[in-house]
Order: structure tokens, then C-alpha cells, then sequence
């Protein structure tokens, strides 16, 4: 009885020993594919040429910037604007693509708030005059 009690202990620790070390490789191999399907899909939206300019954020921390002057199947061309110089890049070793420039989405806000706050201020001046004066 005690041996199978150990038997039936030992399958089971097994089991779920060979779950926890398969299922976060299988995840993390998972995440990886989507995360190079979006950069593969932002690169064909952004285009090729000089006009598609683009910065770029690698895995491992490094920033490029440049335009995309070449994309293929497993890898795209970038080239810096100033130098001319080409790199290719593999879409399993780059981490997100953006446009260059523009403006963030702090700054958008702080704009939105400042002409917020100025036509509340032109109202309040608006309506506190009167022919005399100012009533408020």
C-alpha cells in the first residue's frame, strides 16, 4: 500500500514538474512570434523610401534611427538619413518600430489643457463685462 501511495505521488510530481517547465517556454516562444508579426505588420505600414522614417527600439535596449530603404520576408534594410549608411535588421531581433517625430502623448495633453484653460479664461472675461465695467 505505502508503495503505491509513493508510486502514485511520484507520477503526479512528475506531471506537474514537466508542466511548469513547458508551458512558460512554450508561452514565452508564443509571445515572441506575435511581438515579430507587429513589427513585420509596422513595417509594411510604415513603407519603404526615404519619406518612411522610423526609430527604432532593439531588444537589447539600443535605439536606431533612419528610414526603411528595403524590407524582405525575415529581415529589413534601414539606412541612416544622414549618413547613408544601411543596416539590416532581423524582425526577431527589434522590439517595436515608431515614426519619427511628432508629438508625444504628454504634450498633446498639455496642449489640449492650455487651450482649454485660455478659452475658460476668455469666457469668464467675456462674460464678467459689462458697458460699465467689470462686475466680478
Amino acid at each position: 500500500m505505502l508503495k503505491r501511495l509513493f508510486s502514485i505521488g511520484l507520477v503526479i510530481l512528475v506531471i506537474y514538474a514537466g508542466n511548469s517547465l513547458l508551458v512558460p517556454t512554450i508561452a514565452t516562444a508564443w509571445q515572441g512570434d506575435v511581438a515579430a508579426e507587429k513589427v513585420i505588420a509596422d513595417v509594411a505600414k510604415r513603407g519603404t523610401g526615404p519619406k518612411a522614417k522610423v526609430n527604432v527600439k532593439l531588444k537589447d535596449r539600443s535605439k536606431v534611427k533612419g528610414y526603411i530603404s528595403q524590407a524582405g520576408n525575415d529581415s529589413f534594410t534601414l539606412t541612416d538619413s544622414k549618413t547613408g549608411q544601411a543596416r539590416t535588421l532581423a524582425y526577431a531581433d527589434v522590439g517595436e518600430v515608431k515614426k519619427q517625430g511628432g508629438l508625444s502623448l504628454a504634450a498633446k495633453i498639455g496642449i489640449g489643457v492650455g487651450i482649454g484653460f485660455g478659452a475658460l479664461a476668455i469666457i469668464v472675461v467675456i462674460g464678467c463685462a459689462t458697458s460699465d465695467g467689470y462686475v466680478c
